[in-house]
């Protein structure tokens, strides 16, 4: 068992798996040894035993070792929302998930966050980068959530100086600059109690967020060192807004206001020009590419292969529509190759280590987090996963990397590991009963729901069957001859 070699106690030892996917692609006969929760070296396995006589290896016979995914971009508030979204128009942001969020008070924040950490652990994320325009008391209720699952966070607050059509100021703490940035200075001072909690400044949009604003809370995150993030691009009716208003589109608008940089995410960054393109290459800014929901919400599909072969850096996020990281890389592969690849017959689309690539260490880069995680390598923490290589679906293997893209999934996660620490084993959590906290809490989430204001226009699945059914049972066919 996993379990036999990672106890609560340990803090070193050394995995000799039989594929280790470094930095530099696969390895084979070799041994990474953790030291106090960080990579403390990975050399071939015949010389190891020379360097650390003392160090026992522990062998992993049909088991691989990567490292862990990072969600570069999700809601942790949208918990509860799951398949209400399905089959929904665009736009339900306006219609499913603002409602909700309005009605989250801090306690069920807490519920939202763990409940989608527990999910990400499942699906082998070890960070995720969240999104969100909160108070203190559920800032504080997301980061408490991120010690007890042990999940990796990066925590966002932030503001909003405009109400634009489908979004309300109702509930969002602060809307004057002043208020901003004392809100960003308790925020930073909070996120510092917590070891593997780093805090960040968003704007929703350029609907929501004046020049002013985002230059103030930009150079805000450029005197701390910190990540500044914001959504542009996404879908039509935010670029047609900013061009009516701005005479820019809203990258180009952002730049104006000093928002791109290497300290800047964008997000989604689906309808781009190429000037734009060109704009986020020589600014050196990260995007985050979310496949899923643009297969899910309606959006276009992010230009990432082109942004991969510009060198733009690029992670990948769920922006929480479900959280298996084998799918969601399936997805980023398989939607540049529908939206881009098949009309001009290209079937290469980066091969599978580019989706990879992207959705660990090029999403710990966007993330801010680029020189702690997101790769296994000498000086790194250790988050990784132990995969099991053995199974149908994935055997024989003839390439790890595509088989990583197309064939593995979640059940065949046997450890996640953050920070040298067990934190979850055969779909389980450690230290903690995933169970009753299920049992206990989904019930409160029900009712959240419920008492949000949410309009779903297509209604259930099963309803749309009985509608479907009825309406071909009246249809006549013709007579024949």
């Amino acid at each position: 068992m996993v379990s036999n070699f990672i106890q609560p106690d340990s803090l070193i030892y050394a995995l000799a798996p039989d594929i280790l996917l470094g930095s530099d692609g696969v390895r084979r006969n070799t041994v990474m040894m953790v030291d106090g929760g960080e990579i403390k070296t990975i050399v071939d396995r015949d010389e190891f035993p020379h360097k650390f006589p003392d160090i026992e290896i522990i062998s992993l016979p049909g088991k691989a070792i990567v490292p862990g995914f990072i969600d570069a971009h999700v809601h942790l508030g949208q918990g509860f929302i799951k398949s209400l979204q399905c089959g929904e128009p665009s736009q339900v942001w306006r219609r499913i998930n603002m409602p909700l969020e309005r009605v989250i008070d801090a306690e069920l924040s807490y519920v939202s966050a763990k409940l989608m950490m527990l999910e990400a652990l499942r699906g082998g994320f070890t960070t995720v980068n969240n999104f969100a325009i909160i108070n203190k008391e559920k800032a504080d209720a997301l980061h408490q959530a991120a010690v007890d699952t042990g999940i990796r966070l990066v925590s966002a607050t932030g503001a909003m100086d405009l109400d634009a059509d489908g979004v309300t100021a109702e509930k969002i703490p602060v809307k004057s600059i002043d208020d901003a940035l004392e809100r960003a200075e308790e925020h930073f001072t909070s996120c510092e109690n917590f070891e593997m909690v780093y805090p960040s400044l968003c704007v929703t949009n350029v609907d929501t967020g004046s020049k002013e604003m985002i230059g103030a809370l930009v150079g805000y995150c450029l005197r701390e060192n910190a990540l500044f993030q914001i959504h542009a691009n996404e879908h039509l009716p935010e670029v047609h807004g900013s061009v009516v208003k701005y005479g820019r589109r809203p990258l180009e608008f952002i730049s104006d206001c000093g928002g791109l940089g290497r300290n800047s995410v964008v997000h989604h960054t689906t309808l781009v020009t190429e000037s734009e393109i060109e704009l986020l290459r020589s600014t050196e800014s990260g995007v985050s590419y979310n496949p899923v929901a643009s297969q899910w919400k309606g959006d276009a599909v992010c230009p990432a292969m082109a942004f991969s072969e510009r060198g733009i850096r690029m992670g990948i996020g769920t922006d929480s529509t479900r959280s298996n990281a084998f799918r969601m890389i399936d997805a980023a592969e398989s939607c540049q190759r529908i939206a881009f690849g098949m009309k001009i017959n290209d079937f290469s689309q980066g091969a599978g280590w580019t989706w990879v690539d992207a959705a660990t260490r090029g999403s710990a880069d966007v993330a801010g987090l680029g020189e702690i995680t997101g790769q296994l390598a000498e000086g790194y923490r250790a988050d990784f996963l132990v995969l099991d290589m053995e199974c149908p679906e994935t055997l024989p293997s003839w390439d790890f990397q595509w088989d990583l893209v197309r064939r593995y999934n979640r059940d065949q996660i046997c450890a996640v590991v953050i920070d040298g620490v067990l934190t979850m084993q055969d779909g389980q959590a450690v230290g903690w009963d995933q169970q009753q906290f299920l049992k206990e809490k989904i019930p409160n989430a029900v009712k959240a729901v419920e008492s949000a204001s949410i309009i779903r226009v297509h209604g259930t699945s099963t309803n749309h069957r009985a509608k479907t059914m009825e309406a071909r049972s009246d249809r006549k066919l013709p007579a024949s001859g």
